[in-house]
């Protein structure tokens, strides 16, 4: 059986201890060192051949230092981490995955860690549910921005006024324009949008979220 090497970085002694038991319990993975700060992280990292470290979010209660401690460590060497936490907030998966952590499970799933470190050591693309539905909403909030940027200002405060049912006339009153910059504008929208109508083009850019 191949065994995987397990580096544990947590704060609390109660959790440092259970989770120290409990992941022993697993025949196929091997703890070989713990540290309850930044510095000591940083000295077992280059004294062990961990292959997965368990980094808990906050060591100090100043901030979501276990990312700096994480990235500390893998300026020493490769290894992958996995962000061990008892916060459950949006802003602090952000910024682990940003900073290149496999993976975030909150510490009342601590029963999903073995699998998280198998998954992790065998380059499987596992995230926990703890973090799926954030990663979800963060790729649809950038593929929206990314959809955005397609329209010009113009462009879009035109198909807000088609979106709402109005008629070109009307349009070019409200917005001071002329009819040929108007036909212009939503001749360009057809093209960019892939449609071959002003109103589909509204509907098609107000389901992507693109006029709000």
């Amino acid at each position: 059986m191949e065994t995987i090497k397990v580096m544990l970085v947590e704060d609390d002694p109660i959790w440092r201890e259970h989770l120290t038991n409990y992941l022993s319990r697993e025949e196929d993975l091997i703890m070989v060192g713990s540290a309850a700060n930044r510095e000591d992280a940083i000295h077992l990292a280059r004294l062990s051949d961990a292959n997965i470290v368990l980094m808990d979010l906050v060591l100090t209660g100043e901030g979501y230092d276990g990312i700096e401690a994480a990235l500390d460590i893998q300026e020493i060497r490769e290894v992958k981490v996995i962000m061990l936490t008892g916060v459950d907030e949006e802003e602090a998966i952000k910024h682990t995955f940003a900073a290149g952590a496999i993976n975030y499970v909150t510490k009342t799933h601590y029963e999903d860690i073995p699998c998280a470190i198998r998954a992790a050591y065998h380059n499987m693309e596992y995230i926990h549910p703890d973090s799926a539905g954030v990663i979800r909403r963060e790729f649809r909030r950038l593929w929206r921005d990314q959809q955005g940027k397609l329209l010009t200002p113009s462009e879009k405060e035109i198909l807000k006024r088609i979106h709402l049912g109005k008629k070109q006339v009307m349009i070019q009153t409200e917005l001071h324009t002329a009819e040929s910059t108007v036909k212009k504008h939503v001749n360009s929208i057809l093209k960019k949008l892939g449609v071959r109508s002003s109103r589909d083009a509204a509907r098609k850019a107000k389901r992507l979220g693109m006029l709000d």
